[in-house]
């Protein structure tokens, strides 16, 4: 872990506070860039070509019987 400062805006933190659920600069930061990573991540599988079509994987979700 790294310790550093940093000049936040104010009201953006508070607005990412709300928005993230946390309080607190290093828990809104921390939060925020685990989200970023997050979405970033899920991005990238979402592109990931499977070659499954959805017709396909609506089989493989079906229950079995």
């Amino acid at each position: 872990m790294k310790h550093t400062s940093l000049y936040l805006d104010e009201d953006l933190l508070r607005d990412a506070e709300g928005v993230l659920g946390t309080s607190g600069p290093t828990g809104t930061v921390r939060a925020a860039l685990e989200d970023v990573v997050r979405r970033a991540r899920l991005k990238s599988l979402a592109a990931w070509d499977v070659g499954v079509t959805p017709e396909e994987l609506d089989e493989l979700r079906r229950p079995l019987e």
